[in-house]
């Protein structure tokens, strides 16, 4: 069996050390944004290591009033990670962000057919749609890396991507409709009664990797604790796996009440809180939850069975 590498891209919010100590690496998708004070034009990669700006910094360019917008992964990204495995003699594996949020899949396959095949004719690209994005992709990921390290072909752990993605769940909040409405996620007046009524959505990953509000909450404590019920409803097994709790820079208050409420609710073997990275949180604001899980297979209409 041929070595092979297991790729990612900016959604998938491994951290450096996790991506280190299971050797997956990532393509980097970019941010940009116009600073409100001096009108500076800022862009860069979209960085898992925080190195440009820092979590809370990041967060605090948005609290300021710049909107930061993201990018796909451009060809020029594809070129310099993927090309540094094939000149290695690796095959890839990318799990990619959702087709529903990015065109970054699209552009690796279009290299992959147009240009990478015929430099590269001895290697292979197996390319998984990962139809979710943050820690469900990461998930994914990791999974990968654990089958690759027990001796399974990039083709089987495919396999089993491809059969069993719709069960890496996303149990998602917002602080505020603010954000999506500044992304053009909502409309200005949904944003503007939401707010008024402290009217919170819950958001899944639907079948076509898409964020799915499939009902609404009232308040923050309130969002917080019906979470926390969603993934009681719909977790597969939790005392066998890792409960992933990622925060857009949330008060810890609310981060401490997320954790109780799960911990109450669901006998996760463990929990781990960790920051969303930059590409979903410039869109979802400060304060956003998401929850990822192994759990039931989320349905086409975005419903959880």
């Amino acid at each position: 069996m041929g070595k092979f590498a297991i790729i990612g891209d900016s959604t998938c919010d491994l951290t450096t050390e996790m991506r280190k100590e299971r050797d997956i690496d990532y393509a980097r998708m970019l941010v940009s944004w116009t600073d409100v004070k001096d009108k500076k034009f800022h862009e860069t990669y979209a960085s898992l290591d925080w190195e440009v700006v820092s979590v809370k910094e990041y967060y605090d360019i948005l609290r300021q009033g710049s909107r930061i917008i993201t990018s796909q992964v451009t060809e020029q990204e594809f070129d310099l990670v993927f090309k540094r495995h094939f000149d290695k003699g690796e095959d890839i594996l990318y799990i990619a962000c959702s087709s529903g949020l990015s065109a970054s899949l699209k552009l690796a396959q279009r290299l992959w057919n147009e240009k990478y095949s015929k430099e590269y004719p001895e290697r292979k690209l197996i390319i998984v749609d990962s139809l979710i994005s943050c820690m469900g992709q990461g998930m994914m990921l990791l999974r990968a890396a654990d089958l690759r390290d027990a001796g399974e072909s990039m083709e089987t752990i495919a396999a089993e991507l491809e059969k069993t993605k719709l069960c890496y769940n996303q149990i998602a909040t917002v602080e505020t409709l603010d954000y999506l409405k500044r992304a053009g996620r909502v409309k200005a007046s949904a944003a503007f009664f939401g707010n008024i009524f402290g009217v919170k959505p819950i958001l899944i990953s639907d079948t076509s990797g898409v964020n799915h509000a499939i009902e609404k909450a009232k308040g923050r404590k309130g969002s917080i604790i019906r979470c926390a019920e969603l993934v009681k409803e719909t977790v597969v097994e939790p005392e066998k796996q890792t409960c992933w709790v990622l925060h857009a820079d949330a008060k810890q208050e609310d981060v401490d009440l997320m954790v109780a409420k799960i911990k109450e609710l669901v006998p996760f073997k463990e929990i781990k809180v960790m920051y969303l990275g930059p590409i979903i949180g410039a869109s979802t604001g400060p304060g956003t939850f998401g929850i990822y899980y192994y759990g039931k297979e989320v349905t086409v209409s975005g419903e959880v069975n």
